[in-house]
Parts: C-alpha cells; structure tokens; sequence
C-alpha cells in the first residue's frame, strides 16, 4: 500500500472506522456527509484499486487487483483488521 500523510491517515482512518456504526448525525459526519469513503476504480491496465479517500482526496491506495471483487475483499480486510494494527516509524 502507498501512504500519504501518515499523521492524516491515521486520523481519517480512525474516524472512518468509528463512524461506521455512528448514525448519520454522529462523529465523523459533515453536514450530513461522510468526508471519507472507500473507492474502487480502475486504472490504465484495466486493474481494479481501491482507493480511500477523505475530502476527495486520496489518502491511500491498493495494489491494482483483477477483479473488483478482490479489490472489495481488499477494503474488507482494512476494515477487519485495521482497527488493530500498531503503527511503526521506518528506520
């Protein structure tokens, strides 16, 4: 995965994450819109790649995989086991 901004993606993420079982005028909400959304799409060599992106703008993105299918099993596999994840600094 390609990460930009490690400090906002791990803010968006989390707040993803917390508002999924939030109601539409809880946490994570702006104006009634969530600002953060999974996207799959598909790039110039016909792959599918999810994309997360908060405010349109991507954060990250996946490896391009070749059915979207397998790009929905990658989102849910962030979804699963994201939350958990420790965060380590490069060396």
């Amino acid at each position: 995965m390609r990460l930009k901004g490690c400090a906002n993606l791990c803010l968006a993420l989390t707040t993803f994450l917390d508002s999924i079982s939030s109601p539409p005028c809880g946490r994570g909400f702006v104006g009634g819109v969530m600002p953060h959304y999974f996207e799959i799409k598909q790039n110039k060599k016909g792959e599918h790649v999810a994309y997360f992106k908060y405010n349109n703008e991507a954060i990250f993105w996946t490896e391009g995989y070749a059915s979207k299918a397998n790009a929905k099993k990658a989102i849910e596999s962030i979804l699963k086991n994201g939350p958990g994840a420790e965060v380590r600094d490069a060396e």
